[in-house]
């Protein structure tokens, strides 16, 4: 399983910089390169990922939840939902970045696939949009949304 994430990570960071290298800027690459690193994290299930990526005052939302969260509150969410389940394979895709001064906005698409505590396998596909702010120790998020794809029933 180690493997199979590790070769998943290796392979969206190839793909990113393959694809996309040659029409974004150093700035844009970064910012991509600092989302799938985050995601290299949370595929994991290290529950310090937020701590790493996410700045202490940040607000983030997403389809599952109700309302934004803040830093703490994510990383509460994760450490009860992170064992309930085992990611077993994910990609995402670009649509756009743009970098203002210090201020990022990121567009993309997400897949992923995974097995929970009873066997069961899901797989789920989603849009998000990721704001970050560039300090002294790096990109960090300060903001994202997700949603799930809507179905087509």
């Amino acid at each position: 399983m180690k493997k199979l994430i590790q070769f998943t990570a290796v392979s969206m960071l190839l793909m990113a910089g393959a694809g996309q290298a040659q029409t974004w800027s150093d700035e844009q690459s970064e910012v991509w390169n600092v989302i799938l690193a985050s995601y290299v994290d949370i595929d994991k299930k290290d529950l310090n990922w937020t701590d790493k990526w996410v700045t202490e005052d940040a607000l983030v939302w997403g389809s599952a939840y109700p309302m934004p969260r803040s830093r703490d509150s994510a990383k509460r969410w994760d450490a009860y939902q992170f064992p309930m389940s085992e990611t077993l394979i994910s990609e995402y895709s670009p649509v756009g970045i743009v970098v203002h001064g210090s201020t990022a906005v990121a567009h993309y698409y997400s897949s992923s696939g995974e097995r929970n505590k009873e066997g069961k396998q899901k797989t789920s596909h989603g849009r998000c949009t990721d704001i970050l702010a560039k300090g002294d120790d790096g990109w960090k998020f300060v903001a994202w949304h997700c949603a799930d794809e809507p179905s087509n029933d």
